[in-house]
């Protein structure tokens, strides 16, 4: 591994670090905030409107099908995430070369293959059918050759080279004289000048391409692959796994919170309701406003303006039942527990 090297990768885990922390540090002050509301019954009000809108069947109906779309989506997503990068991290570490069954694939690193020179005529025969580019980032796939009679004359190999590097070419000739066959190859925009200098034997290939690819995902799994991908992806699990939580701890505390708000908004039951067998209607006045209700549910929701509950519901929720017929009034007062957040 060379110096600059090297650098890129304490650079990237310093600044993915960097990041990690400064958006955990940012995450979670945000979730005591919203704990802390919560708690102090700061959000009362926007839970109280979610709980009478949630209510509603075509909300309920609607809010579920939104919420299994999105779930579907993120679960795809990382069904594709998860073993692409599993299968980097595979591939990595068996020099870019992972055999399943009698296939591979592998990544285009290079354009020697991405276009014909015109000094090579044999690319423009038709008859040959020499069609078979890609382009850099290309992920191609490639079928195991069993012995060295099997390759012919025009096939796109790729072999390891002196340097322990993967090369892509078409072997533009065979000596089947020498033992074993060598074979001479060269990238489809070079001319003669730019045939490989290397004639590489049946021991260094890797497999033939079988006309196969998928255009730039080499480039996706080349990013995973490296230690800046391996780093990022990791962080970034890592903010997930650690969102997922605090979430939850959030979520725990509005569900409580919403529990005792509902429990406070149910409408007086029948067995003290044998003094208002006529219509009747219910308003809750709290925090500033006055929710209304009637018999078939929810009616509407105003500010309280000149009221002698005004000032009363900025701490305690009042309801108020109210016969139509008779206007007569019962009236109930109950005090919602508020508790400081952490």
């Amino acid at each position: 591994m060379s110096p600059s090297e090297i650098l890129s990768i304490i650079v990237t885990v310093i600044g993915v670090f960097s990041f990690a922390t400064i958006f955990t540090i940012l995450y979670k002050s945000y979730a005591n905030s919203q704990i802390a509301e919560l708690n102090s019954g700061k959000k009362d009000i926007e839970l109280i409107d979610e709980v009478i809108y949630e209510k509603q069947e075509k909300v309920r109906r609607r809010r579920k099908i939104t919420g299994t779309i999105r779930t579907v989506v993120f679960y795809a997503i990382m069904v594709v995430l998860i073993p692409l990068f599993i299968f980097s991290l595979i591939n990595r570490f068996q020099n870019n070369v992972t055999m399943i069954g009698n296939r591979t694939v592998m990544v285009v690193a290079s354009n020697s293959m991405s276009y014909k020179n015109e000094a090579n005529s044999y690319l423009f025969d038709d008859s040959l059918g020499l069609n078979n580019q890609f382009n850099t980032y290309d992920l191609i796939i490639l079928e195991k050759v069993n012995n060295e009679t099997d390759l012919k004359k025009y096939d796109v190999i790729a072999f390891r080279n002196s340097k322990g590097s993967n090369t892509i070419h078409r072997i533009i000739d065979i000596d089947y004289s020498s033992t074993p066959y060598k074979y001479t190859t060269r990238g489809d925009i070079y001319d003669e000048k730019g045939t490989d200098g290397e004639k590489p034997t049946f021991d260094k290939v890797i497999g033939r391409y079988t006309g196969k690819r998928l255009g730039g995902v080499g480039m996706f799994i080349l990013f995973l692959q490296s230690y800046a991908g391996i780093i990022t992806v990791s962080s970034l699990i890592y903010c997930l796994l650690m969102i997922d939580r605090i979430a939850n701890k959030i979520d725990k505390v509005q569900e409580e919170r919403i529990k005792k708000l509902e429990e406070a908004l149910e409408y007086e039951n029948e067995d003290n309701l044998n003094e208002f067998k006529a219509i009747y209607t219910e308003t809750i006045y709290y925090k500033g406003y006055a929710y209304k209700f009637d018999e078939n549910g929810f009616v509407d929701k105003t500010e309280i303006n000149n009221n002698e509950y005004l000032e009363k519901s900025d701490s305690t929720m009042i309801k108020e039942l109210t016969n139509q017929e008779t206007s007569e009034t019962k009236t109930e007062e109950i005090t919602i527990n508020e508790e400081q957040g952490e």
